[in-house]
């Protein structure tokens, strides 16, 4: 019977790393890794993430470590091993953008598809992106908030031109863009609805932010679907938050529905739904001290 070799990658990895291998008694074929070697797809409702095209399933163990800059990145590798029960060390969360959508993709809740490259060299992987994404298409700064550095990108030459643009210390997703007229803005405080809205964006603008100019119109709580209260409080607890905004988009060609993203500092607009449900977020925070 042939020995059996453990497949180990080193994510990243660091110098004399084969002296450390070369100690053990039994055999280790070693892979030692590069973060900027990383894609993550999320592709009709399935979530891969490869090393140099390789699925990072395929490895026996992997030895996961972390800077201050690739926290988020390390700690969505781990949701993604730990999901499929793949051996690896632990390493500390880190969220963003990415971290959310990998919660998301592995609790099965809809968002559209999308592509994080690890790569500052984008430009190598135009076809990935053309195959996940399609045209047009979204690009997002995964820590970015009220839609600073994202941008609607209609073909492959303006992508390579507004990539030229885009600071390069930041990471980004690139995602499918999704036909809409309005996006739900659903406020949820302890794991219920408490305010809801429809976002429609102003003329000649992609983006459903109120900052952006969209005008919001609030909606009556019992009129709010509940197929779009359960999404938007699943969404909310599958991060663990007790207060929190789901943006949810509507596809006005099929009538899907996907989550863009969950906001943990959502904006409370004057004299409407949002003031009261705050109200009652704050009251149930600080009922303990009233009550002395």
């Amino acid at each position: 019977m042939a020995k059996k070799i453990l497949n180990l990658l080193v994510l990243p990895s660091v110098g004399n790393m084969q002296q450390v291998i070369d100690r053990f008694p039994f055999s280790i074929e070693l892979t030692k890794g590069q973060f900027k070697d990383i894609e993550i797809i999320f592709q009709n409702k399935k979530t891969t993430i490869l090393y140099k095209g390789i699925d990072i399933r395929k490895f026996s163990f992997v030895w996961l470590c972390s800077s201050w800059r690739t926290r988020d990145l390390a700690y969505a590798i781990k949701l993604y091993l730990e999901h499929h029960k793949i051996p690896h060390t632990p390493v500390e969360q880190g969220t963003s953008k990415l971290t959310d959508h990998m919660s998301f993709s592995l609790d099965n809740i809809p968002m559209p598809n999308t592509l994080f490259l690890a790569t500052k060299r984008v430009d190598k992987f135009l076809n990935r992106i053309k195959d996940i994404c399609g045209y047009p298409l979204i690009i997002k700064d995964i820590k970015g908030s009220r839609g600073t550095d994202t941008m609607k990108i209609t073909n492959e030459t303006q992508l390579l031109a507004k990539l030229q643009e885009l600071p390069k210390h930041k990471k980004y997703l690139f995602q499918q863009y999704i036909p809409n007229e309005y996006d739900w803005g659903i406020m949820v405080a302890n794991g219920k609805v408490v305010s809801g809205e429809k976002s429609y964006p102003c003329k000649g603008e992609f983006r459903n932010n109120a900052c952006n100019g969209a005008n919001e119109v609030f909606i009556d709580l019992t009129k709010i679907p509940k197929h779009i209260k359960d999404m938007a409080i699943k969404s909310s607890l599958t991060l663990g938050l007790s207060w929190s905004r789901a943006d949810i988009l509507i596809d006005k060609r099929t009538g899907n529905y996907s989550v863009l993203e969950v906001n943990r500092l959502p904006g409370i607009t004057s004299k409407s739904s949002e003031v009261d449900g705050a109200f009652m977020f704050l009251s149930s925070q600080i009922k303990s001290l009233i009550a002395r």
